[in-house]
């Protein structure tokens, strides 16, 4: 459905640009200002010792939550794997076609990497990641959340980052009005998916097959940002209805409801040592929120007499990174999520997990070419109060091309 949904407003994002650009010329530029495509991208390698154990899907990127807890849990076996991996490498694409329309240019941008997700997970694959065109006050397609905050993500080369920010993109619908020079207001719509957790149904009604989420309303997503000499604070909110279904082993519907979730997302960046350095800083709360989340989680839960629930669920993330001249970049940070366990759920259903990271980056090539070192540690822990934690070292080597027009 959501790969539907970006077909859908990919056309609907196409149709100004076949109006201005085709018999609509009094509105187009000409000359140096005609359409034009720029083309630029990364190409990562990361050399990847993990101590202990994790999923094996899950070896370009540290998810606490693909720790193994127990013997059946995917990824069991001996300690101790060397990855090797080029999936970070990305390839982005952007059309500029500038307009005499007070809006100015509207541009489409595509962007694709080789991390492999969903039914791909675990490959080494071309998967498209970001397709939206802006025009004026107007970001349709998908892209991230409004209710992430990309800039609060640290100065390391982890590709999935710390499992206590809200983290996602997604298909969306946004507007953005100015209030100045400093401030500005954004308010989108979108449909970032949700998931459940079943846990004991089966064993209360054997003739129960499994929850299904179902999307009816998109999300409703509002934030305010400020920027000052200092740094920055953004606040967003997001409110949206949760649907589902209930669906029996002979595949007819036994029940159709829906709840409602909220969140908030707090973050900001503090300027230190007069900005070679930041605090990144981020606090993320509320019910129902887990399909924003970047790893942990589940929208809904059964209670104790088995109903549907949506379970209260929050994360911080708090690093520092520092510039130390001639080339040297650091960066380190703490991050958990925490989910309030439901008693209908199974023991074995995720709890916390704690996540950091220790980054040194060293530009070789001013703009382009960068090498990095950096150990990350993650811990998980399931309702039980079952843990298990593991740790990486990884080197990793970056080549950014410039913009090619």
């Amino acid at each position: 459905m959501r790969q539907r949904l970006g077909v859908v407003l990919f056309i609907v994002l196409l149709f100004p640009v076949l109006v201005f650009g085709g018999p609509n010329k009094a509105d187009t530029l000409k000359g140096k200002d005609k359409p034009y495509l720029n083309i630029w991208g990364m190409v990562h390698m990361d050399v990847i010792y993990d101590l202990k154990q994790m999923d094996p899907d899950w070896i370009g990127g540290f998810r606490p939550s693909k720790i193994p807890v127990y013997p059946t849990d995917p990824g069991w076996g001996t300690y101790g794997h060397l990855y090797f991996s080029v999936r970070q490498s990305t390839f982005k694409f952007e059309g500029v076609l500038p307009t005499r329309h007070k809006w100015g240019p509207i541009r489409l941008r595509f962007e694709f990497d080789l991390f492999g997700l969903g039914v791909h997970a675990g490959e080494t694959t071309v998967r498209f990641r970001m397709a939206y065109g802006d025009w004026g006050p107007f970001r349709i397609g998908k892209d991230w959340s409004t209710f992430i905050d990309l800039e609060a993500f640290p100065n390391n080369y982890d590709w999935w980052g710390p499992s206590g920010m809200a983290l996602l993109p997604t298909e969306l619908i946004r507007y953005t009005h100015n209030l100045g020079k400093k401030s500005k207001l954004e308010f989108s719509v979108e449909i970032p998916g949700s998931e459940v957790d079943p846990g004991q149904l089966r064993q209360i009604d054997p003739n129960l097959l499994n929850f299904k989420t179902k999307e009816v309303l998109p999300d409703f997503i509002g934030r305010y940002t400020y920027r000052g000499k200092g740094g920055y604070f953004k606040g967003a909110f997001m409110l949206r209805q949760l649907a589902y279904e209930i669906i029996s082993v002979n595949n007819e519907t036994a029940q159709k409801k829906s709840k409602f979730g909220w969140a908030v997302n707090l973050t900001s960046a503090i300027n230190t040592f007069h900005s070679t350095g930041a605090f990144r800083l981020q606090t993320v709360f509320g019910h129902g929120y887990a399909g924003y989340n970047n790893d942990g989680g589940v929208e809904i839960t059964p209670d104790e007499n088995f109903h549907a629930t949506v379970p209260f669920q929050f994360g911080f993330s708090a690093f520092y990174d520092q510039y130390f001249g001639k080339g040297w970049y650091g960066s380190t940070g703490f991050s958990e999520t925490n989910e309030t366990n439901t008693a209908g759920q199974s023991p074995d259903a995720f709890h916390k997990s704690y996540y950091s990271v220790t980054q040194l980056i060293y530009e070789i090539y001013k703009n382009h070419l960068y090498v990095g070192l950096n150990y990350q540690y993650g811990k998980r822990f399931t309702k039980e109060g079952a843990s298990a934690d593991d740790q990486r070292i990884m080197f990793s080597v970056r080549y950014v091309m410039s913009r090619w027009r």
